[in-house]
């Protein structure tokens, strides 16, 4: 097995980086392909002949894309059809990743995985745009969604645990929503279970993955200064106070019906911190 991960510097691909450690992955990241360049990708992966291929590259500036519409497009949808391409003609399996935030967020209840996205943000459509452009081009693959991704730092985008953590320790003022709910998900058990879910006779399709239970922005928050036993200045604020470009889903939940259930958000998230 030959193992590519794209996207390998971000917090997600350095957990699988991890995960992989025995069969010694490929790990590409900007500087080793640009997947908006159809001709590229296709020359190096096909020159690579992976057998296996995570796509962890993403554009997750979610108010930027209001904005930048065109880029994240690119790179949230039609990059995932020209890699999709070149894995389907070299007979590779393709994991990609997709979110919560193609859903509108109306149904309290949360989302399973075969029922209809309604994308409300340009973020939210382009990563709708790589889930279509996925499954037109291929067959063998995993579409993942997940949500509330955090874990060890890295060069990339803080999470929301770091940037909670740094706030509270420069002694600011945080202001947390508490009316838009999701799944805190650790990478650690994310890639995990991803090394698993491609191990097994699972077929392909549409799969959630993240930890189980959801909660609100500020009961995460709470639930990280409660273990690192912080005195922090927080908070509870409506959604509508911080006046943000691109709409959220109140309800981001995403519901697992097809795999492993991973433990709860709130054990994974007191192994990272006390880690």
């Amino acid at each position: 097995m030959r193992v590519l991960i794209i996207g390998s510097k971000g917090n997600l691909g350095q957990a699988l980086a991890e995960a992989y450690a025995e069969v010694k992955p490929v790990l590409w990241d900007r500087e080793e392909i640009d997947i908006t360049n159809e001709e590229e990708c296709k020359s190096k992966v096909a020159a690579l002949q992976p057998t296996l291929v995570y796509n962890c590259a993403a554009y997750n500036k979610v108010d930027d894309a209001e904005k930048e519409i065109e880029i994240a497009e690119t790179i949230n949808g039609y990059a995932v059809g020209f890699l999709a391409t070149v894995c389907r003609d070299i007979g590779a399996t393709m994991v990609h990743f997709s979110s919560n935030y193609v859903f509108d967020g109306q149904n309290a209840e949360g989302y399973n995985e075969d029922d209809k996205p309604s994308p409300k943000s340009a973020y939210a459509r382009s990563k709708r745009l790589g889930e279509i452009e996925l499954q037109q081009n291929m067959d063998n693959y995993y579409l993942v969604r997940t949500a509330w991704l955090y874990g060890a730092k890295t060069q990339g985008k803080k999470s929301f645990v770091d940037i909670m953590l740094d706030m509270a320790s420069a002694g600011k003022t945080i202001n947390a929503v508490n009316d838009e709910f999701g799944n805190p998900t650790y990478v650690k058990d994310l890639a995990q279970a991803l090394v698993a879910l491609t191990q097994s006779e699972k077929p392909f399709g549409i799969y959630h993955l993240t930890n189980a239970g959801s909660t609100s922005w500020f009961e995460w928050a709470k639930e990280i200064f409660k273990i690192r036993s912080i005195k922090a200045n927080i908070n509870a604020i409506p959604s509508g106070e911080l006046k943000r470009p691109a709409n959220r889903p109140k309800y981001g939940i995403l519901n697992n019906t097809k795999f492993i259930e991973l433990r709860p958000w709130s054990e994974a998230l007191r192994e990272y911190l006390q880690s």
